[in-house]
């Protein structure tokens, strides 16, 4: 009778235990959801914040989003269709990153006399030249027509911020928010949008 007391309270007692651990992990799924959750809430509701760095270079940030390929479907399908062409080829893709720019510079030259030939026939025009180490521009007038090219070059920087929980004074593993930031070293350059999505496989 003892015998069978005894392995009943330890059955019990692992029944206890796993029953106390399924449901922590559970929890720290169900946490971890959560905080996944508002995350990517907070990081749709804000704007690219966008500032200048040196007072002549543009930067912008922008929260990161995290999520499964299934939600990438659903709100950005041209982005998961890329994902999927890319994952194809290089099984450890985890992030997206998008940037818009819009770069515009003032343009200032005096046109210079020229002659060009066309069929051996020469043809008064007017040339002008403008540019500096991010853009240049070239252009050809003549009396009924323009034409010309422009030229524009950029560098961008990326760098990622990831602010980790503390417990105590300590900082653990769980994440509890992340940024992207870009950095344009055109000055003309304004980033108009930037987008950091991290994709849960």
């Amino acid at each position: 009778m003892k015998k069978y007391l005894t392995i009943s309270i330890i059955v019990a007692f692992l029944l206890v235990i796993t029953t106390v651990v399924i449901q922590d992990r559970k929890i720290s799924q169900l946490t971890s959801e959560r905080d996944k959750y508002k995350q990517n809430t907070e990081s749709l509701l804000e704007q690219t914040e966008t500032y200048k760095v040196r007072d002549s270079l543009n930067a912008a940030k922008v929260g990161t989003l995290e999520l499964t390929i299934k939600e990438l479907e659903k709100f950005r399908s041209s982005d998961a269709a890329l994902v999927r062409e890319l994952t194809a080829k290089n099984r450890d893709l985890n992030e997206l990153n998008k940037a818009q720019t819009r770069t515009i510079a003032q343009l200032r030259s005096i046109p210079k006399d020229t002659v060009i030939l066309i069929d051996s026939i020469p043809i008064k025009a007017k040339s002008v030249h403008c540019g500096d180490e991010w853009y240049t521009f070239d252009g050809l007038m003549t009396d009924n027509e323009f034409s010309g090219t422009m030229s524009s070059h950029d560098e961008l920087i990326l760098t990622e911020t990831i602010r980790y929980k503390k417990f105590l004074l300590w900082k653990t593993k769980k994440v509890l928010n992340r940024e992207m930031e870009a950095v344009s070293r055109n000055p003309h350059t304004t980033i108009t949008q930037l987008e950091h999505i991290i994709i849960d496989h």
